[in-house]
């Protein structure tokens, strides 16, 4: 599993994103959520999408796809009703308690890696979309249907 959190934090690295517990230490911020989308045919470019949910301006979600748009998020609100549902799930799915997917593959299958972070707190866990059941599944419903940016695929080539 340690092979396939550095895939997926590699890309966060490429991209010169600022880490998860950076974010969360800055003033303001209440909560930071990140969806890493790790595509393995390369029939869309990898992303990341970040929501960033501070005291004063709500929520906001930025997503950068990997080699497109020079790196500069694409920014867009998330109402209060998807954020407020978005933490319900979380909760609902013991998600700091949670760990990786059980039998993932090195190979052939897309990965996610959702991670969330509050002050000095930061979890990760990872996942394959496709095959999900249970818990999982469900964490990838809540991106589907609250977080439908963070999920939309830029075809490649």
């Amino acid at each position: 599993m340690e092979y396939l959190a550095s895939l997926l934090t590699n890309i966060v690295e490429q991209m010169k994103l600022v880490p998860m517990q950076k974010l969360a230490l800055q003033p303001g911020v209440r909560a930071v959520y990140r969806l890493t989308i790790r595509y393995h045919d390369r029939r869309a470019y990898d992303s990341v999408a970040t929501l960033i949910r501070t005291s004063g301006n709500g929520a906001m979600l930025e997503v950068v796809f990997r080699g497109r748009f020079e790196q500069k998020p694409l920014r867009s609100l998330v109402t209060q009703a998807d954020y407020e549902a978005l933490v319900s799930g979380f909760q609902k799915v013991n998600f700091d308690k949670l760990g990786d997917q059980p039998k993932l593959l090195s190979y052939g299958q897309d990965l996610w890696m959702w991670e969330r972070a509050a002050g000095t707190f930061h979890k990760s866990v990872l996942l394959a979309p496709v095959g999900a059941e249970g818990v999982y599944w469900q964490l990838v419903r809540l991106a589907w249907t609250h977080l439908g940016e963070a999920v939309r695929m830029l075809e490649s080539g």
